[in-house]
């Protein structure tokens, strides 16, 4: 019985292929996750201004104001 030809041209070593596979993706996860990383750092800075800048325009709208105008009396009676 003579066996196909094909698996004469697959190398019989193919771990240095798959090594190196495995290696580059394990390459490409790492710098996603650098990349998401340094993109969260900046959002998360960008909402603490934000949130700063809120909190400065609202302190003057939390200021007491002296009630100047009087309520209206019902002269029904």
């Amino acid at each position: 019985m003579n066996l196909p030809l094909a698996l004469d041209s697959v190398p019989s070593d193919g771990t240095g292929y798959v090594f190196a596979a495995y290696l580059f993706f394990l390459l490409v996860v790492v710098v996603y996750i650098g990349i998401l990383g340094i993109k969260f750092q900046r959002i998360n800075k960008e909402l603490g201004q934000l949130n700063e800048e809120l909190e400065a325009k609202a302190e003057p709208a939390t200021a007491p104001v002296a009630e100047t105008a009087q309520p209206a009396e019902a002269g029904n009676g």
